[in-house]
């Protein structure tokens, strides 16, 4: 799966705010409240305005904060955080759906997308399909 991806503006905003001006923009720590998604289109990657998923059973899988791993020290140009444990996404019940993106979201609905990154290769889920990241293989990078 790729490492490319992209921190949306509303992130990278409330990151400036709580670093430079000791506010955060009501931003709280998402700790446990981290979900991954998945996402059919991209029509921009800094604003997070995709378009998720839509097959029977699907829904935004909880990743807490336990079963991610960070990798990086102060004097490391790349930071990096990469699930530490298998995310798996329900069986298909119907509605094909290809997808092309995963997502990062403060929430299991709505909410915010912290961020987006492009699958290596498109993946079609059809009826019965489960879905899998598997461990180590969703990596956030920061530069």
């Amino acid at each position: 799966m790729a490492t490319a991806n992209a921190a949306t503006n509303y992130l990278e905003r409330r990151i400036l705010h709580y670093i430079f001006k000791n506010n955060s923009l009501s931003f709280s720590s998402p700790g446990d409240s981290i979900y991954v998604g998945l996402a059919t289109a991209v029509s921009a990657a800094e604003t997070g305005s995709v378009t998720e998923a839509t097959f029977t059973n699907y829904a935004r899988q909880q990743v807490t904060a336990a079963n991610w791993t960070t990798i990086g020290a102060d004097s490391t140009d790349t930071q990096t955080a990469t699930n530490a444990a298998n995310i798996e996404f329900p069986a298909s019940g119907g509605t094909d759906n290809t997808i092309t993106h995963v997502i990062v979201a403060d929430a299991s609905s709505s909410g915010n997308i912290l961020f987006v990154g492009a699958l290596d290769a498109s993946k079609t889920i059809a009826s019965g399909d489960i879905f899998r990241i598997n461990a180590g293989n969703l990596t956030i990078e920061l530069k």
